[in-house]
């Protein structure tokens, strides 16, 4: 774990005191010190960095934080790691890595990934499995109406393999991804899905079984293959 860090940044000289910071507004006082320290979180420097295929993104892009009381930092490079479920900052003036904290966002957007615009993450209290405790996830939003879908883009440890480094071998972890989808309902309760048949949504969809029966017959031709049919069956029951 990293140091937690209180973040002041001194704009006029570039030197960072104590941690690590972003002012969404570069407002200075008379001496030159930000007013707004808006992006707070831990200094992120593993012996082992993650495997770079448990990134959503690889490289650092642009992108927009909302933090909880609605302000907007804009113009910050990001990544997100699936694996360890984890949002990272690139602090401009160090060029450090920052783990941002998870309770202080609310949602983030990347600007653009390959073309795409509309890739939004948002943070979600949801249920562990096996577990009666709640844990705080980021979601990537798909659709959003009455019901909103997200899905956590979570990985499991698949097997190990030998590769060769420096004239010699190490072991390599390798991960699969399997995502989890999570439907918000209009309470706002939450129920996760591994996977969508008739049997998982009849219980939490007890007035819509003919509905379902006709989605799954007509439109995913009795098994729902992709996301764009995961989308198409949650606006289909909103």
């Amino acid at each position: 774990m990293g140091t937690k860090i209180l973040i002041v940044f001194l704009s006029v000289w570039g030197i960072a005191i104590n941690g690590f910071s972003q002012s969404g507004f570069n407002t200075l006082n008379e001496r030159g010190i930000t007013i707004e320290t808006l992006l707070s979180g831990e200094l992120f420097a593993p012996a082992l960095s993650p495997d770079i295929t448990t990134y959503f993104n690889r490289e650092w892009l642009v992108g927009v934080v909302q933090l909880n009381d609605g302000r907007l930092v804009r113009n910050v490079k990001l990544r997100y790691n699936g694996l360890l479920d984890e949002l990272f900052w690139l602090e401009p003036a160090s060029n450090k890595t920052i783990k941002l904290d998870k309770q202080s966002v609310l949602r983030f957007h990347f600007l653009n990934i390959e073309g795409d615009t509309s890739v939004y993450f948002r943070r979600l209290k949801v249920k562990r499995d096996n577990f009666s405790d709640s844990i705080e996830i980021f979601g990537q939003e798909l659709y959003r109406g009455k019901m909103s879908l997200y899905v956590l883009h979570s990985f499991y440890f698949e097997k190990q393999v030998t590769v060769p480094m420096h004239k010699s071998y190490i072991l390599k972890d390798l991960y699969k991804e399997e995502p989890v989808y999570y439907v918000v309902f209009p309470d706002a309760g939450v129920v996760g899905f591994r996977k969508f048949t008739r049997k998982s949504l009849a219980p939490f969809f007890p007035q819509k079984e003919k509905e379902i029966r006709k989605f799954f017959s007509e439109s995913a031709k009795f098994r729902i293959k992709n996301i764009q049919e995961i989308i198409n069956l949650i606006r289909y029951l909103d």
